[in-house]
């Protein structure tokens, strides 16, 4: 692992943060065309503050929206689907990102309302989401946090609220290993701003923070992952879906 491969800045000014990763990553180069449709997925998944671990700081959405815009870009959209449990719009109220969105005059795409099609993610038929489908650019913002049922969640498994609902009931009685590994493989370009400001180790819903005030800057999601296995003190090994996605050619 060098330099080029992660990017970590420490701070509290976390909008001030996520340009200054966006900047020495040069995603604006990464995107190249500014007509290009950059989609940003954050965590939203539950109803839960960024306070308590579970969801995406609203500052790294509007530091990331400002670098796009400061760089030309004109169609930049906001794209998310909660867990099946909870709705998006309450989601995305209690983490701050609905204001965000109308400051930014950036439109919010609830992909619990969306429609979707079915493709072949190299020999698994997987539903995605239309919108997500449409992206060319994706700006994939997880949280660093524990899961009660994959030892940890980031780059690659936020991606599953790129999925309709039934599509992610589908994954959990697959033991959502494989089907998270396959998904990626329809992920388009991405780099990954990484919240680790203050996820919860331990449960996904969050309550129990750890205060890191980091922020960290990932071109692979399944180095990201495993460099969160690391700080986690889990082997990449760990969570299987780590490994399956290398296999398939992610990252």
């Amino acid at each position: 692992m060098t330099k080029q491969d992660i990017l970590i800045i420490h701070g509290t000014d976390y909008k001030e943060m996520a340009k200054q990763i966006l900047t020495r990553a040069d995603v604006a180069a990464l995107i190249g065309d500014r007509d290009k449709q950059v989609a940003l997925k954050p965590n939203l998944a539950s109803a839960n503050a960024p306070s308590t671990g579970a969801t995406t700081h609203p500052q790294l959405l509007a530091g990331t929206i400002e670098y796009l815009q400061e760089h030309g870009f004109h169609h930049i959209s906001v794209i998310e689907g909660a867990w099946v449990g909870d709705r998006t719009d309450l989601a995305a109220r209690a983490a701050g990102c609905d204001k965000v969105c109308r400051a930014y005059n950036v439109p919010f795409y609830d992909l619990q309302k969306d429609s979707w099609k079915e493709y072949d993610a190299h020999g698994m038929n997987i539903r995605l989401c239309d919108r997500a489908a449409a992206a060319d650019y994706l700006i994939n913002m997880p949280v660093l946090k524990g899961h009660c049922q994959t030892l940890i969640t980031c780059a690659l498994k936020n991606n599953k609220g790129l999925l309709p609902n039934a599509e992610k009931r589908r994954f959990h009685t697959l033991g959502l290993h494989r089907p998270i590994a396959h998904l990626n493989t329809l992920i388009p370009d991405s780099f990954i701003l990484v919240d680790n400001i203050c996820g919860d180790l331990d449960f996904e819903e969050g309550g129990n923070p750890v205060v890191m005030n980091r922020v960290l800057g990932f071109r692979d999601p399944v180095l990201c992952d495993a460099y969160v296995c690391d700080c986690m003190g889990y082997a990449p090994d760990d969570v299987e879906y780590i490994r399956l996605a290398e296999a398939l050619g992610v990252g």
